[in-house]
């Protein structure tokens, strides 16, 4: 058995595409996974190293609680407006 067998083959292409989709999963974000983690991690913004500022984490909260608070008032008003 000179050569590489289907099953090799197949065997190969699974792990790339495995590693390719470890990959993808590590390197993207998405809007919950960012806001899930940022709220698990409020005691450390930033870098690693980098020195804890109250204001900045006293500004991630304002910014996320007027987020919400806009986001529910556009459903509403679209709601209200077209429902």
């Amino acid at each position: 058995m000179a050569g590489k067998t289907p099953r090799d083959d197949e065997a190969e292409r699974r792990r790339a595409v495995d590693e390719s989709l470890a990959r993808v999963d590590r390197d993207s974000e998405t809007l919950l996974r960012t806001t899930f983690e940022g709220a698990s991690r409020k005691d450390k913004p930033g870098a690693p190293g980098e020195e804890v500022d109250p204001i900045e984490i006293w500004g991630a909260r304002i910014g996320r609680t007027a987020g919400g608070i806009f986001a529910l008032g556009l459903i509403v008003y679209l709601a209200w407006t077209y429902l």
